[in-house]
């Protein structure tokens, strides 16, 4: 059994979503980064969950999205949780890379907080409209001065 659940992840995707820092006032851009596996994925879906109190989300398509032909859209699910959509109507594949950037701008004025950003539900599609399993790897942000 252990050895059907690697099987079946060594086939899938991979999302990375990038840490960084911003300062009050400022944005950060994330990068989403797709290690695309060998089930090489035609459409992406994730959720980003964070602090909706103290951040601002939002996500624009990133060069190897762009170079599928590929369209962001986003979608607000509920108050700190923005689902993801990276499709388009071709069956052009998305390899490795800059999948998207996500923008996240603080709300507030103090400096010396963190804040995660969550990738959950993460899900993929081939270009035979089959799933392709997509693990996630979690981000966020540190406020400086």
């Amino acid at each position: 059994m252990a050895l059907a659940i690697l099987a079946a992840t060594a086939q899938g995707s991979e999302l990375r979503l990038a840490s960084g820092v911003l300062s009050v006032g400022k944005t950060a851009l994330l990068d989403v980064t797709l290690a695309a596996g060998k089930d090489l994925p035609t459409g992406i879906q994730f959720d980003l969950e964070y602090d909706p109190a103290a951040l601002d989300l939002s996500v624009d398509a990133g060069p190897v999205a762009q170079k599928a032909a590929k369209n962001v859209r986003t979608g607000q699910i509920r108050a700190g949780k923005l689902r993801v959509l990276i499709i388009g109507f071709n069956r052009n594949t998305i390899s490795d890379g800059v999948l998207a950037v996500v923008h996240v701008s603080y709300k507030g004025t103090d400096a010396g907080k963190t804040f995660p950003v969550h990738v959950t539900a993460a899900a993929g599609t081939n270009a035979d409209a089959k799933p392709v399993a997509v693990t996630v790897q979690d981000g966020g942000v540190k406020v400086e001065k």
